[in-house]
């Protein structure tokens, strides 16, 4: 994770180089103030491109948290439904949902009714009930 602290002081840093440029312009030895504002010009560069380089590394530790999270999701122990007119019912939760969907893609999906005997997954269609 990028240290906001860090963010900050680099964009200081860069309020503190454009104080120092107006300092240089004040200079009447033109190749000194010419010097000087080619290394201010580097130094500026160089902390844009840290700049950039941090907000790229929050992007990818972003991204790799999301795909721990999804592989924690995969790899985790499923809970243990319980069956009921051919839906799964889970300890701690209303509805019914679909088998199909639990045991294939580990997703929780709930069924809805379709008549007083039927109900039907909203994602894969599947059908359950008295049959």
């Amino acid at each position: 994770m990028v240290d906001i602290e860090t963010f900050k002081t680099l964009g200081t840093a860069l309020t503190s180089i454009k104080t120092i440029s107006d300092i240089a312009a004040t200079i009447t030895n033109a190749q000194l103030r010419q010097e000087l504002n080619g290394k201010i010009a580097d130094l500026q560069g160089a902390i844009i491109t840290a700049r950039q380089q941090m907000l790229e590394m929050q992007e990818k530790y972003e991204q790799v948290l999301e795909e721990n999270k999804q592989l924690k999701m995969i790899t985790a122990p499923r809970q243990k439904p319980q069956m009921q007119w051919g839906c799964y019912r889970f300890e701690g939760e209303d509805g019914l949902f679909c088998t199909a969907c639990y045991d294939t893609k580990g997703q929780k999906i709930q069924t809805t009714r379709l008549d007083i005997d039927f109900r039907r997954c909203p994602v894969c269609k599947a059908v359950f009930g008295a049959g």
